[in-house]
């Protein structure tokens, strides 16, 4: 069986950018929310927490578009929109919206650590992807440039 080797590496990178935000919107209401509301007492973090579901609801139709779209030139911006996005959202625990004082809350042990360690990788994976989509385009711009040379 002949594997096109350059679009293996595109969709292993357009997959892994899916799964990991798609874990991360459910794991931001499910596997590591930040505290919950108690009575009429809203606590910082849960002003965080919105804002990092939606953030999360985006990077994932974000990835889920990203997968179906076959111009690399809009991949390539789709994955600066994304780091970009991964790095607001690493900001926003603790530095845009503060978090509770007390460092034993769940939303300084779960949440912005967790947020941290996955916006990190869909940097990583975004970054990979990026590099793929213009080493391509250099590769195709010197194609180019050979065949014009040849005429």
């Amino acid at each position: 069986m002949i594997v096109n080797k350059k679009l293996f590496k595109i969709l292993i990178t357009d997959i892994l950018l899916l799964i990991l935000s798609g874990a991360y919107c459910i794991g931001i209401r499910y596997l590591f929310p930040v505290c919950t509301v108690s009575g009429d007492k809203m606590m910082n973090c849960h002003w965080a927490g919105e804002v990092l579901s939606a953030v999360s609801i985006l990077l994932t139709v974000l990835s889920a578009v990203h997968l179906f779209i076959p111009d690399e030139k809009i991949k390539a911006g789709m994955d600066i929109t994304a780091a970009g996005i991964a790095v607001l959202s690493m900001l926003i625990p603790g530095n845009i919206i503060p978090l509770c004082k007390s460092s034993e809350m769940m939303c300084r042990n779960g949440t912005s650590i967790w947020t941290m360690i996955i916006m990190i990788m869909l940097c990583l994976i975004a970054a990979a992807d990026l590099f793929i989509y213009l080493q391509s385009a250099s590769g195709q711009k010197h194609k180019r440039k050979a065949a014009g040379d040849k005429i």
